[in-house]
């Protein structure tokens, strides 16, 4: 899975959010910035971001994903 693919994904399902990622293959780390996560405590904030991959985790597409998530401050 590219980089791009992971990015666009994203974008798709929380827009305007910031992502910054590092990796390669199929195991990434990606920070993720969102309105969406204002009041969301950590747990439901990672969630949110797993959620969007959860075919790709599922299925061996992507294979590791760190998430860390952050509010606009």
């Amino acid at each position: 899975m590219s980089p791009e693919k992971i990015q666009q994904m994203i974008h798709d399902a929380l827009p305007g959010s910031q992502v910054k990622m590092s990796g390669a293959d199929c195991n990434f780390s990606i920070e993720v910035t969102s309105d969406a996560f204002v009041g969301l405590p950590p747990l439901k904030r990672h969630r949110l971001v797993n959620d969007i991959f959860k075919t790709q985790l599922e299925n061996g597409e992507l294979h590791a994903l760190s998430i860390k998530t952050h509010a606009p401050e």
